[in-house]
Order: structure tokens, then sequence, then C-alpha cells
């Protein structure tokens, strides 16, 4: 964690980047699980393995059976993963950089500039449901054998993004359906 993240108070140390998750734009386990990565402390396959839980051969990424799950791949590096970021990405008009962790990527997606508030929170809850569907994703593959989907992982994050915002103070005057059938096209509906 750099300096500029942290900021000493007394004997504690506050990490500025992990206190943005509490937004109250999502529910609070989505918001509980992306504190917990920004952690280090999601219990992924390679953190269970270096608790002694697991073996070192148990923790293969259940997305490509290749590299070893930690963090950083299952959310952010994993090519399933970053195929959905990449989409995501490309349907906001956002750019995104792969080389670097889910933490730099979480700092940099939340410093994206946008004049209109409401589309900055909506690429904002898009993030957290795309993090939150690839976590659930992982989960249903590891406990109960799902099947690997990218089109309904996809628009299970559009669905998401649009039920979440409905539940807001001041939701975006859209209805959920409008949302999810015309979620390329946010920069045009919050200028």
């Amino acid at each position: 964690m750099s300096e500029a993240n942290k900021l000493r108070r007394g004997d504690a140390t506050v990490d500025n980047l992990v206190c943005t998750v509490w937004k109250k734009i999502a529910p609070p386990k989505v918001e509980f699980m992306l504190w917990l990565a920004l952690l280090g402390k999601l219990n992924t396959w390679d953190l269970l393995a270096k608790k002694g839980i697991l073996t070192e051969q148990d923790n293969l990424c259940p997305f490509c059976a290749v590299q070893l799950e930690t963090t950083d791949h299952i959310l952010l590096q994993c090519q399933t993963s970053w195929s959905i970021w990449g989409k995501m990405a490309d349907d906001l008009g956002i750019q995104i950089d792969r080389q670097m962790n889910f933490r730099q990527f979480y700092a940099e997606w939340m410093a994206k500039g946008c004049h209109n508030p409401t589309r900055k929170k909506l690429y904002i809850v898009a993030f957290f449901a795309a993090a939150w569907s690839l976590w659930t994703l992982r989960n249903n593959l590891v406990f109960e054998g799902q099947n690997l989907d990218l089109n309904v992982l996809y628009h299970k994050i559009r669905w998401r993004t649009a039920l979440w915002s409905k539940a807001w103070k001041e939701n975006p005057p859209y209805s959920t359906d409008t949302l999810v059938r015309n979620f390329t096209s946010f920069p045009q509906l919050f200028p």
C-alpha cells in the first residue's frame, strides 16, 4: 500500500482507498466483498493455501485452470475476467490498462472523471456489479458446478447495475429495463 493512500492516526493506520467502498450504492455484502478484496483478505484458493487450509496444487483458477487463483487473477488478470472488464469498458467508453493489480485498477476506475454525478455513480456501481458478479460466478463454479457462460455473466452485470441504481435516493430518471437495454448509452443518457 502506498504511503499516499495511508493516514496514521495514533496507533491505527487508515487506508483511504479501502474506505472508498462504503458508498451505499450497492448492497452491503457487495461493498464488504470489495473491501476484503482491496485489503487482500478475500478467501481465494491462494490465500487458503497460504493459511494451510488447502494444498498448493488445489489453488488453480476455476475460470482458466492454468494460473493460481489470487484476488488479482480471479477479479482482473484472468483472461475470462479481463474479457468482461474489456467489454464493459468498451460499452461505457472507458479506457483501461491491464498492467496493474486489482487495487490499482479499482483506484484508476474510481478516479475517472465525469461531469454528470449520476453517470459517475453508474460507472462506480457497474464496477461493483462486475467485481461481485465475477466473485459469485467463481463461487458458483467451485461450489455448485455451474457452467461458465460469459454472455449470461455480462447480462447479470448490466441488470445488477440497473437494479442497484434504482435503490438510490436520487435514482436515475430511466426504468431499469431502459438502463439495461441502453447500457452502452450511459454517456448519452447522462451527459
